[in-house]
C-alpha cells in the first residue's frame, strides 16, 4: 500500500479517498500575485508553469494560457527543495497542495490560494491483484483517520 496523490494513472490499481487540501500558487516573494489574498487560475495563465501540465489541467487548459517566458516542456527537478529554489531565483510558478507548500519553507517565495480549482485528493493505493480481505479493512481505518 502507498499514498498517492491524484491525478496519477489508476490501470492495475485500488483507490481508496483520504482527504482533500486546498491547492496553492508558489511564486517568487517579489512577484505581482504575492501578499494577494488569493487569485483565481487565470491569473497565472502568463506564468511558466516548473511542473507537468497534466498535473494541473485547470492551467493546461486555459484558453489564454501563453506557456510563460521560456515556455517548452518544463525543467526537471528531483526534489520540491529544488523547484522551490528554482522559483525563488529563476522565475516561474508552481501550484501545490497547502501541506507541501507550508512544510516545505523558502524565505524568497510566497504562496497564494486559488480560489476555483478543485482541491487536492489523497488516496491510499494497492495492487488490484492484491485479494487479501485485510486490504479493505485496512484501508477503512486509514480512512477513518481524517
Amino acid at each position: 500500500m502507498s499514498f498517492v496523490r491524484l491525478p496519477v494513472e489508476r490501470r492495475g490499481l485500488e483507490l481508496r479517498p483520504l482527504f482533500r487540501e486546498p491547492r496553492v500558487a508558489v511564486l517568487p516573494a517579489d512577484h505581482r500575485l504575492a501578499g494577494k489574498e488569493s487569485i483565481v487560475i487565470a491569473d497565472l495563465a502568463p506564468e511558466r508553469l516548473l511542473q507537468d501540465p497534466d498535473a494541473v489541467p485547470e492551467w493546461r487548459d486555459l484558453p489564454e494560457r501563453s506557456g510563460g517566458v521560456g515556455a517548452g516542456p518544463p525543467p526537471s527537478f528531483a526534489t520540491v527543495e529544488e523547484k522551490l529554489e528554482h522559483v525563488a531565483t529563476s522565475g516561474g510558478v508552481l501550484v501545490l497542495p497547502l501541506s507541501t507548500a507550508a512544510y516545505y519553507t523558502h524565505t524568497d517565495v510566497a504562496h497564494v490560494p486559488i480560489d476555483d480549482i478543485g482541491p487536492g485528493e489523497v488516496c491510499l493505493a494497492w495492487s488490484a491483484g492484491r485479494r487479501s480481505p485485510l486490504l479493505p479493512e485496512f484501508a477503512d481505518i486509514a480512512a477513518a483517520q481524517y
